[in-house]
């Protein structure tokens, strides 16, 4: 990436100590306009997971960097511009698992048992949830659950709906503060499809501005979409 600082782009995929490989939940995060940097990793991505882990869930978080990250001369640019190819996406959750294949080996001595896949993704992460829906690999990976964090701008929801997730069989969450442009986008989206098929299932929540900020969104999307819900 020749707008990088380091001309490349990097991907992280966190795996907390107590995870073990017999059923583990994979979660893959889009970040939003200049992520990828401090804030995304100690504010956001590792409360979410301490959560989690005191919930006994095993998860690894993979979060590969946007051409919209803090390290590169786009940081609120460029937004949608990846995933486009055919495959794309396949190939990198393929690369995700076969390294924690590794690591069941290395650490375990054990190989990797059932792995669910989780999407989120929050603020421009959504065109990159968009692109992936359009170009088919979102929903040919079957994931459980699709994650939309306040990232219902433009038409990226609906294109990700008409793209192939109104063929897909996971749960969509759609978070919105009230008021907010991806809540107005999201609306229509919910009166265009949803009201009309109230057999259609997608956990559709709109959250009060005056407590939640759009980084709040970002910073409890995991709790919100009750993805892992305590007890189980």
């Amino acid at each position: 990436d020749s707008k990088h600082k380091n001309k490349s782009r990097d991907s992280i995929l966190l795996i907390p100590n107590n995870s073990t490989p017999d059923d583990i939940t994979l979660v893959v995060w889009f970040h939003g306009c200049g992520g990828f940097g401090q804030r995304t990793f100690s504010k956001r991505i590792i409360p979410q997971i301490e959560s989690i882990v005191q919930m006994r869930y095993s998860i690894a978080v993979a979060i590969p960097e946007m051409p919209w990250s803090s390290n590169t001369t786009t940081p609120c640019k460029r937004q949608g511009r990846v995933w486009q190819k055919s495959g794309d996406i396949e190939r990198y959750v393929a690369d995700l698992k076969e390294r924690l294949k590794a690591w069941a080996l290395l650490v375990y001595k054990r190989p990797l048992g059932a792995v669910r896949l989780v999407f989120v993704g929050h603020s421009a992460g959504g065109s990159a949830l968009s692109s992936a829906a359009v170009e088919g690999g979102l929903c040919r990976l079957q994931p459980e659950d699709v994650v939309w964090s306040d990232a219902s701008y433009g038409n990226w929801l609906d294109r990700a709906w008409t793209g192939c997730m109104n063929k897909s069989e996971a749960r969509l969450h759609v978070l919105v503060r009230k008021w907010g442009k991806p809540h107005k986008h999201a609306d229509q989206v919910n009166r265009r499809y949803f009201k009309k098929n109230p057999n259609l299932w997608w956990d559709y929540q709109v959250l009060n501005r005056k407590i939640w900020t759009h980084a709040k969104i970002g910073d409890r999307a995991l709790s919100l979409a009750d993805i892992f819900p305590p007890g189980c």
